[in-house]
């Protein structure tokens, strides 16, 4: 009999051939090794009267586990095909779960999300598609489990402050109340006090302060999970630009509100259409609100440096998370509109390391030109580029002067404790060609003045 890890590679084998249309009928070979797995999505299939493997339906069974309670019409609109390709990915799903893979629970995975593997052509996409929904569900389980133990910790704190009210009560300690029949000299803020600040510094950002466009046209170039990721980069956008002590005016233009894009960052600003918000949504394009000699399309595929910020000049960040398609599509949208053009002077201050891209995400720019608006120093406003993206230089942490193209700090230097009269190489006993082992001793001093 063969093991259970040849079963399930051989059933991966032939399940990627039905989807892909390649094995339009489940041989009885197939149906034989799907008999020996255990999983409970084999109950899918059914032998018919001549011993082959069909798909059976199971939509109204009652009870029984997740996946046979599937609604397979609301996922296919009725269409048979689609079911039939369907129930084969909840197999090869299964199966990948034998073979320990990294797959979530049926139940975790939305109808939306079943549409979406729907989608996906190859196996290869649609198993690091299963690998990013386990860690989504891996994450909540642990958000969950953080909540549950802070419950605990709360409710152990309640109690023994119950159990520590129960003696006497110093006037100290009766001061230092928050309560109803408790006085103190100092005010709470409030959150909503908090919150109503910073929309305020909005307020005031949208009367007289600089104008930031981000350019949120690009929604139909983006898969749905770089949509996701550009509407939460769209979210700190706004957030780091609300935190900050001279935020900009923030603009999204070319806007579309039936977009995936949209209706992501929907998500995570629940108030953005209210009228009190204090967020610029533009379905026009920039060109039709600011004067075109005002606008500079920063991107980073062009030759010209941002060298001085101008605080006169609206500056447009294209809102695009570029993971699958590199093409250059800010520079081919900024040449076609006949736009000035820039790039952030990365190169010119930052020593890349090697292996890491020069890529930043849409909040990562954004809180660079906050901070270089405010100081008017590229160093400072460029620490908000990744550690991990540049060359360790110690505490220069990779930011190098414009005229310093080796960053200052390649030399070495010797540490202050090295006895130098004491060091000596040694060849390691290698013997050369007459056999004859000898040791060099070599003053490092004298090697290190020369």
């Amino acid at each position: 009999m063969l093991s259970l890890k040849h079963n399930c590679r051989f059933i991966a084998n032939k399940i990627s051939e039905a989807v892909n249309g390649r094995q339009p009928v489940l041989s009885e070979t197939l149906g034989r090794q799907i008999s020996l797995l255990n999983h409970p999505l084999k109950k899918l299939f059914s032998s018919n009267v001549e011993g082959s493997p069909t798909l059976a339906n199971h939509n109204n069974s009652p009870g029984g586990n997740t996946e046979t309670e599937t609604n397979y019409d609301a996922i296919t609109n009725g269409d048979k095909t689609l079911e039939t390709k369907l129930k084969i990915i909840m197999l090869e799903a299964e199966v990948l779960r034998q073979e320990g893979k990294a797959v979530p629970e049926s139940s975790f995975v939305t109808e939306e999300q079943w549409k979406e593997i729907l989608n996906l052509t190859t196996r290869t996409a649609r198993k690091k598609y299963f690998e990013y929904l386990f860690k989504l569900s891996k994450r909540l389980e642990n958000v969950q489990v953080k909540k549950e133990q802070k419950r605990l910790e709360f409710e152990e704190i309640k109690r023994r402050k119950t159990e520590e009210n129960k003696g006497e009560e110093t006037i100290e300690d009766h001061a230092l109340k928050y309560d109803l029949q408790h006085n103190n000299i100092f005010l709470r803020f409030y959150d909503t006090t908090i919150n109503q600040m910073y929309n305020n510094r909005l307020i005031q950002a949208i009367q007289f302060g600089q104008k930031l466009v981000v350019d949120c046209g690009y929604d139909g170039n983006m898969t749905k999970r770089e949509n996701q990721s550009c509407a939460k980069q769209l979210m700190l956008i706004f957030a780091e630009n609300r935190l900050h002590d001279e935020p900009f005016d923030v603009h999204f233009c070319n806007v579309h509100r039936d977009s995936e894009l949209i209706k992501q960052l929907h998500k995570f600003i629940p108030t953005m259409n209210e009228p009190w918000f204090p967020l610029n949504l533009h379905e026009n394009s920039y060109l039709n609100i600011f004067p075109k000699d005002q606008l500079v399309y920063l991107t980073p595929h062009c030759r010209e440096e941002l060298k001085e910020f101008d605080h006169d000049t609206v500056y447009i960040i294209g809102g695009i998370v570029d993971k699958v398609n590199n093409d250059p599509l800010s520079l081919a949208k900024a040449k076609r509109e006949g736009l000035r053009m820039a790039k952030l002077p990365l190169d010119r201050y930052l020593q890349w390391g090697s292996g890491s891209g020069k890529s930043l995400t849409l909040n990562q720019v954004g809180s660079i030109l906050l901070d270089v608006k405010r100081y008017g120093n590229w160093e400072k406003a460029l620490r908000h580029v990744p550690r991990r993206k540049l060359v360790d230089f110690g505490a220069a942490g990779g930011v190098r002067k414009p005229w310093d193209r080796d960053g200052g700090a390649r030399q070495w230097r010797p540490a202050a404790n090295v006895d130098f009269g004491n060091l000596s190489f040694n060849n390691g006993g290698r013997k050369n060609d007459n056999d004859a082992r000898r040791t060099v001793n070599v003053n490092i001093r004298s090697l290190y003045e020369e």
